[in-house]
């Protein structure tokens, strides 16, 4: 049995999508249903709905952060996790090049291959990718879903172009043998990419059992600029601006309110607990990952 799980409103194109999928499964005849959400946190409930009731798969049909639901129903379950992207970012498809293709997503379920992936955890949340903290999570929970629907990536860049002309809080990171830095923003990655196509954390191993810290040391709007530009020329990890740390925990505190966000849906307000966890997803990905 497969589960399709799908926000209607994650895209302009999804409806297309969700009839290529029950086209694309009708052919192969496997059974399967479809469930549509009607607000948050209806992925989490429909995902756990079905591995209880044994099914195979969950495809996730969406954004982000239906993906992102959908992996913290799955959390420690039987079940695997495949996506089909449809969303703004879409940075799950792209961390695990999934194919461009809904039939191409959907070949996976049959010629792809399984793996294992221990989820990280914010607070009570799990995440599948990455985290932050400061000034990109405060971007995150300004957005709407208007706003992406409508302009996409560009909807990021116009809010963090407005938010940059405010004053940065200044965050804590504590980290494991009581010690504790000061940095503007942090991100905390499972894998390697941010945003989808920038390599954050070039050691990072999605399948490991740590994650990688990327703190900014450097305070100011300008610091923030300049490391948005180092990172997308692959320079930012030689700066002596950048703290890189593996770790398995960290907690982030602000010196007044800042927020957090995990694989791109806003979280809440500091502090939150980061910690990697035993807990694993099954995800479908293609035959060759990880890509070498």
């Amino acid at each position: 049995m497969i589960d399709v799980i799908y926000n209607p409103v994650a895209g302009p194109k999804i409806a297309g999508r969700i009839e290529k999928v029950r086209s694309y499964l009708s052919r192969q005849g496997v059974p399967f249903r479809i469930r549509e959400t009607a607000g948050p946190g209806d992925a989490v409930v429909m995902a756990r709905e079905a591995a209880f009731e044994g099914a195979d798969t969950v495809v996730a049909v969406g954004g982000d952060g239906t993906v992102h639901e959908a992996a913290n129903g799955l959390a420690g379950a039987a079940t695997r996790l495949a996506v089909v992207p449809g969303g703004t970012g879409n940075v799950f498809a792209k961390e695990f090049s999934l194919p461009a293709s809904v039939e191409g997503c959907l070949a996976l379920l049959t010629e792809g291959k399984t793996i294992s992936v221990p989820l990280g955890k914010a607070n009570d949340r799990y995440f599948v990718l990455l985290a932050s903290a400061g000034f990109d999570a405060e971007v995150v929970e300004r957005m709407h879903h208007r706003q992406k629907n409508a302009l996409g990536i560009a909807a990021y860049v116009l809010v963090g172009a407005r938010h940059i002309l405010r004053k940065q809080p200044a965050l804590w990171l504590e980290l494991p043998g009581r010690e504790r830095i000061e940095v503007q923003s942090v991100i905390i990655v499972r894998g390697k990419k941010y945003g989808g196509n920038v390599t954050i954390a070039p050691a990072g191993n999605i399948e490991g059992t740590a994650f990688q810290v990327i703190g900014l040391l450097r305070k100011g709007r300008w610091a923030i600029a300049q490391f948005a530009l180092d990172a997308l020329r692959g320079r930012h990890t030689a700066s002596r601006h950048v703290l890189v740390r593996e770790t398995t925990s960290v907690v982030v505190r602000s010196s007044i309110p800042s927020a957090a966000q995990v694989d791109g849906e806003y979280l809440g307000p500091l502090p939150v607990r980061f910690t990697m966890t035993g807990v694993p997803l099954k995800i479908v990905v293609p035959p060759a990952f990880p890509a070498l």
